[in-house]
Parts: C-alpha cells; sequence; structure tokens
C-alpha cells in the first residue's frame, strides 16, 4: 500500500509537473526578436537607402509584398520567398551575401513566419499618405469610362482637381494618359495639370501614356520628366521599348533626353523588336551581355547581329539558364551560339539544376542538342537536389529521341520516380463525378491562395470557370466559398494594379487571360484593373499576332495556348476607350492560329479555342476541330504528347475545347471521352496526372492531392469537370 501511495504521489507530481515542462514555446515578438534581426544583417541592403532587387525590409507593406508576389506569406514560412533565401541556395544565393544568419535567427524569422507575421501598426513605417480626394476620384471614374463630357464638366467646375490625388494617388491627368486621349490631355495641361504628378509607387502620366505618341509629346512638349523612374526602377523609355510598335515613341524619348539605359536594349531584345535596338544602340546604349542573351532567347538574329555591329559582344556566361527551357525551346541554333559566345555548361539554375536537366524536360528538343551539350563539358549523370538525373527528367516525356540520345551517350538513372498505386471509382456517374470533384476543388482554390498569396490558373481561375458553368448547369456549389474566391481574386488583382501597368505581372500573358476568363465566368463586372490587365496584353502582343508563353508545360508553355486565351481576355474586358485597337489584336491573334501548326495537344486545344472565339472561317475552325478529334486514343482519352498515355488533363480540355467549338456532347467520340474521365476519377474526386516540368517555386502543400504533382492534378480535375458538366448526366453511367 506504501510503494502504491508512493508511486501515485509521485504520478500525481508529475501530472502537476507536466503542462510547466511542456508549455508551448513564448510567441515571437517583433520588436523584441525579428526587429533586431533585419536591422542588424537585412536592412543594410534592403532598407531606405537602397533596395536591391526592389525589395526592402524596414517597411511592412514592402517586405509582406515584394514587388511581383508576396516575399513574406503569413501562416507559410514553406512558400515566403524571404524565408527562403535565408535558408539555402535553392532560389538564388543565400542572404544575407555576408554569410547565412545564426541558425536560432533563422528559427526566430520561421516562426514569426508561421505565427503570422504579426507587425506591429506602430512599428511599419508606413508613408503617410494623403486620402484620395473624392472630385479625383470621380473625374478619374468619367475618364475611364470614356464620359468625355462630364470630365470636361467636372474640368471647367473644379480644375483644382487636377492635382489632388485619386485612387492610388493617381491624378485625373495619369488616368487621361492611359485612356490615350491627347484632346483631354491636352485641356488639362492648359488648365494646370502638373505633367510630373506621381502616384504612391512613383509612375507619372508619361509612364501611363505610352500607346500614343502624340499623348507623348504633349506631355514632352509640357515639361514631362523622360527619366523619370518608378519606384520599381521603370522608367518611360524601358516600359516603351518593350511595348509593341513603340519605336516611334522611343525616338521621341531619346530626342527628348532620355538616357539609352542598357535595360531599355534588353527589353527591346526580348521583344525581338529589332528597329527599336538599332534605335537605342543609335543614341548610345550599350549592352553588358544581357541583351544578346535576350535576342537569342527570342529568336531575333538581327537583333544580335545589330548588338554586334555595334560594341563586341561580352561573353554570354548566364545565357544558357536563360535559354533553356525557356523561349524558342529546340533552337539548338542560339544554344550553339550561346555557347560559341561564352556560356558556361557548368553553370546551375537557382534549383540546382543543370543545363542538361533543363534541356531534357523540353517536349520540341532535338535530340541533336544532347550530344551538343555532352561535347562541350556537359556531365551526363551528375544529380539534382532530389536525386534525378537528365535522364530521369527526360523519362517523364515518355520515350522520345532525347531519352534515346541520353542513353546513347551513356546517361544513367539516378533516382526513378515511384509510380502511383491508384484504385478508381467504380461504377462512376457524371453527376457523381461531379458532386465529387467540386468540393475538392473549390476547398482548395482558397487554401492554394492562403499558401502562397498568388492567384494561379490552376487553382483559382479554372476553378472560378469550373464553378460558374456547375451552377448554370443546376449542379450543388458553396456559393460562399466561391464568393470568398472571387473577393480574393479582385481583391489581388487590385492590389497588383500598378505592377501590372510597369509589366510587372506574376506570369506572363497565359497567366493574365485566365485570369479574366476566371473572373468573367463569375460575372466580374470591367473595373480599373481588368482595364491594365487588358492594357498589358495589348502592348505584349508580338507583330505577328501571337503571344508568347513561358516553359511551364502543359498549362504555361504553348504560345497557342497564350494566343487564345489573351485574345479572349481581351474580347471579355476590352473598352470602348481602345476599342480599335482591342479589335486588331483579336484579329492578328485569330490569323497567327489559322496559319500557325501545331504539335501538343495543348496546342490543338487551343488552337480551336481561339479560332472558335474569334469567330475565324468556318472552313479553318472545322479543319482545327477534326485535327483534335483525329487524336483521340483507342481508350477514349487524349494525351498530352504521342510518347504519353491518355490522361485527364488532355482528354478534359479536348473535349471542352470540342464542346465550345459546337460538337456534339451526345456523339460517339465525345462519349468515349467520358467514359475515360469516368473510370480514372479516384475516390477522393481528384484525377491524378503526373507533373512533366521543372518546379519553378517552392513547393508547400495546397490542400489538393498527389503532392509535387497537384498543381497538374488540379488543373487537370477542373477540366475534366468542366467536361462532365457538360454531358447530359446520367447517360453516361458506366455499367457495373
Amino acid at each position: 500500500m506504501k510503494l502504491v501511495a508512493i508511486v501515485t504521489g509521485v504520478l500525481m507530481l508529475m501530472a502537476f509537473d507536466r503542462p510547466i515542462s511542456s508549455q508551448a514555446p513564448q510567441r515571437v515578438d517583433f520588436e523584441r526578436d525579428v526587429r533586431p534581426v533585419l536591422a542588424e544583417r537585412c536592412v543594410g541592403c534592403h532598407g531606405p537607402t537602397q533596395q536591391m532587387a526592389g525589395y526592402r525590409l524596414d517597411r511592412r507593406s514592402a517586405a509582406l509584398g515584394g514587388v511581383i508576389r508576396s516575399n513574406i506569406v503569413p501562416g507559410s514560412s514553406e512558400s515566403s520567398r524571404m524565408y527562403r533565401r535565408i535558408t539555402g541556395s535553392q532560389f538564388g544565393p543565400q542572404m544575407p551575401p555576408t554569410g547565412p544568419l545564426a541558425q536560432d535567427q533563422i528559427d526566430i524569422l520561421k516562426r514569426w513566419i508561421d505565427e503570422g507575421a504579426v507587425w506591429p501598426e506602430a512599428l511599419a513605417n508606413e508613408l503617410d499618405r494623403p486620402a484620395a480626394d473624392p472630385g479625383a476620384t470621380a473625374l478619374i471614374e468619367a475618364i475611364r469610362r470614356a464620359d468625355r463630357s462630364a470630365a470636361l464638366e467636372q474640368i471647367a467646375a473644379a480644375p483644382s482637381i487636377l492635382n489632388k490625388p485619386g485612387p492610388g494617388g493617381a491624378t485625373p491627368l495619369m488616368q487621361a494618359a492611359l485612356s490615350g486621349d491627347a484632346g483631354l490631355i491636352a485641356a488639362m495641361l492648359q488648365k494646370g495639370a502638373d505633367p510630373n504628378a506621381r502616384n504612391h509607387v512613383g509612375a507619372s502620366a508619361l509612364m501611363w501614356a505610352l500607346e500614343d505618341v502624340d499623348s507623348v509629346r504633349l506631355l514632352l512638349d509640357a515639361g514631362a520628366d523622360a527619366n523619370a523612374a518608378s519606384d520599381f526602377s521603370r522608367t518611360p523609355l524601358i516600359l516603351a521599348a518593350a511595348q509593341l510598335g513603340a519605336a516611334p515613341v522611343v525616338k521621341l524619348l531619346l530626342d527628348r533626353g532620355a538616357r539609352p539605359d542598357p535595360q531599355a536594349l534588353v527589353s527591346a531584345s526580348f521583344r525581338g523588336e529589332a528597329a527599336i535596338v538599332r534605335i537605342l544602340l543609335t543614341a548610345g546604349a550599350r549592352d553588358n551581355g544581357a541583351a544578346a542573351t535576350a535576342s537569342l532567347r527570342s529568336n531575333c538574329r538581327e537583333c544580335l547581329d545589330a548588338i554586334a555591329a555595334a560594341q563586341p559582344v561580352p561573353p554570354l556566361r548566364n545565357a544558357l539558364i536563360s535559354l533553356l527551357p525557356a523561349a524558342g525551346p529546340g533552337n539548338a541554333e542560339a544554344l550553339r551560339d550561346a555557347l560559341d559566345r561564352g556560356a558556361d555548361i557548368k553553370l546551375k539554375d537557382a534549383k540546382s539544376r543543370t543545363v542538361l536537366m533543363r534541356a531534357a524536360i523540353v517536349d520540341t528538343m532535338p535530340a541533336e542538342v544532347v550530344p551538343l551539350l555532352v561535347d562541350r563539358g556537359a556531365d551526363l549523370n551528375e544529380k539534382a537536389p532530389e536525386g534525378l538525373t537528365a535522364l530521369d527528367f527526360a523519362r517523364r516525356l515518355g520515350h522520345t529521341a532525347v531519352v534515346d540520345a541520353l542513353v546513347k551517350a551513356g546517361a544513367t538513372s539516378g533516382s526513378a520516380e515511384p509510380a502511383q498505386t491508384l484504385t478508381f471509382v467504380q461504377r462512376n456517374s457524371v453527376r457523381d463525378a461531379v458532386q465529387r470533384s467540386l468540393p475538392l476543388l473549390q476547398r482548395t482554390s482558397l487554401q492554394f491562395y492562403k499558401k502562397s498569396l498568388c492567384v494561379s490558373c490552376h487553382h483559382n481561375s479554372q476553378t472560378q470557370m469550373s464553378v460558374a458553368e456547375a451552377r448554370q448547369r443546376g449542379f450543388a456549389i458553396d456559393e460562399s466559398t466561391a464568393g470568398q474566391d472571387l473577393a480574393t481574386t479582385v481583391k489581388d488583382i487590385h492590389g497588383m494594379r500598378d505592377q501590372i501597368l510597369q509589366g510587372l505581372t506574376n506570369g506572363g500573358a497565359t497567366t493574365v487571360g485566365y485570369y479574366l476568363m476566371g473572373l468573367s465566368a463569375e460575372r466580374h463586372q470591367s473595373d480599373a484593373a481588368t482595364d491594365a490587365l487588358v492594357r498589358l496584353l495589348r502592348i505584349t502582343q508580338q507583330p505577328d499576332g501571337r503571344w508568347s508563353s513561358a516553359y511551364r508545360p502543359p498549362i504555361e508553355a504553348s504560345e497557342f495556348t497564350a494566343t487564345a486565351v489573351s485574345l479572349r481576355g481581351i474580347q471579355l474586358y476590352g473598352s470602348s476607350v481602345r476599342r480599335e485597337r482591342d479589335d486588331r489584336a483579336v484579329r492578328a491573334g485569330a490569323t497567327w492560329l489559322a496559319k500557325a501548326h501545331p504539335q501538343t495537344t495543348e496546342d490543338r486545344v487551343f488552337r480551336l479555342f481561339g479560332l472558335t472565339w474569334a469567330r475565324a472561317d468556318a472552313a479553318v475552325r472545322q479543319s482545327a476541330l477534326k485535327e483534335l478529334v483525329a487524336t483521340q486514343r483507342a481508350d477514349g482519352g487524349w494525351a498530352q504528347l504521342t510518347s504519353l498515355s491518355s490522361d485527364a488533363y488532355a482528354t478534359g480540355e479536348s473535349l471542352v475545347a470540342l464542346s465550345e467549338a459546337g460538337f456534339d456532347t451526345n456523339g460517339p467520340v465525345y462519349r468515349h471521352g467520358v467514359r475515360f474521365l469516368l473510370s480514372t476519377q479516384l475516390a477522393d474526386g481528384s484525377w491524378f496526372v503526373r507533373t512533366r516540368t521543372h518546379p519553378t517555386q517552392s513547393y508547400f502543400e495546397s490542400g489538393f492531392p498527389h503532392g509535387l504533382n497537384q498543381y497538374i492534378s488540379a488543373a487537370a480535375t477542373n477540366w475534366a469537370t468542366r467536361a462532365l458538366i457538360r454531358a447530359e448526366a446520367p447517360r453516361y453511367a458506366i455499367a457495373p
């Protein structure tokens, strides 16, 4: 009994002691714990005197926001670029450059972010901005609506509002510049409008007027500063050099004193604007190698020749990382040029992947590139951090000529990716499949944004389109979640409007087009932010009518996709202010699509989409439709590439494109595709598709299944869901 009592007493003491010994660590305090670390190690390069890479850490809004996308994501250190940069070199040189932080300092910053990155208002160090003036705001909106008479009446009644700030600090003159109304600009300048007034991020009217040479001339005549730089280090010349058909504007700016900034030369080279390149070189611009690399990337031989004629081209040490797998994939001549001009074959990208690995993932890469890179010193069997070799990456594309070339050269596998064991839903039906997938898509759409502070095509915009179609066809959806998702997207693009107007976006034309399509599906009305997105599409169109794409296959890799969704975005949100230019852009895009030759399912799908949306010639549309139908597999599905098996991404998008083009959804082709989708859905509501690209951002869990394959699987699930919604349930229930 005494022993029992002693043991009981000890256990009671342990029980009482447990809360004291295992209590949670004290929450991180910004002033006590975080601010000293930032002040000691970070603010010197990212503070009030200099902002390396345009980033500052002494001001809350700038630190949390970053330039293009948020560098600090409250609640998620795993998706915060700032945290990733202080822990290693996966996304660039480890910061700070003077030496890594102590482990306890890294731990403090991690805990602070994961606890919500609480930064007290008293320490925010924000600028005291004047509130938007109601009169200026009303005038700006009248100009945006192209209500010229109302605008002139307001100016006549109260000229003083011309220099008062509207939303974001923009003045009415800046909005007139954005609208391209030279007559209104002249009237406003005559009434005393300040041509050098700046908004909250340092943009001026001249930076917003660059689509219209007459507006630019009026502002310069009134004393506008041709060398003004925004907080994002953009000048009128840099911005003009990056936009379609801007040679007259570039020449005018240079004639009026704009300094020939090397970055403007890079912008023009990247766009393939040889005329602008020559104008800048004649004015004295010189290249440090970045413009020559950009010329190779845009396949602009004329640009490169112009640079070489004006100056010795410096060694292009970093060129291969820029060329692979990005623009002009498969251009062996560009790679050979880069190597001949000093490109470092041993260089690795920010994720420690070799040049050969980056080449291996490109589906259009000719096999001849493998011996070219190996002969120049590429290591065949070097491993990426996750243990994969170039051969492993190449095999993501199936059995291709590049795989054979690598094996012939002696490549071996490093760490084969494990095969997925999948159990599909049995006796599936259209209605059950859709009702199974929608809750997953809606839930993870919000979760993705919360973890990334980034509106994505695969989780957000596509889900908005799926939800809108489901609602229209009578399927049950969560309206509260749909409302939150739409509000999140709207808030995000409004928060990015200034960056958009200066050509800075989290993604290229494909992303922008998807943004607009998702918003339109949920019936969002046009506003200043959608105007900015349409303007960005309009000025970044290539001279031949297409839009360029980044290389993140399959969602964002095809110029057919970029062109189709861009022209669709312009159709949906173009305004009367720029109607003629908008219509011209759509026609040019449709003309390019009609003439271009698709290579992949993604190409064929979006060629058909674009031709359908643009109401192209009926014979051309019918030919595109037949070409897509002809690539259906015996199992009813479509494959992304001829070397791959059928999957839900390629099948879903093919069926939706056929439906959009007026194809019979009750016919055997569509029915066969529906059966493939119904037979490959998983019990959690998703469809699994394996990734075939290089991840470009830090991995984090969005709540969608399938780990590293979640982005493409989310997109596949959206396409499959919409394809099924367009089928007539329950006609396609699979028999037991």
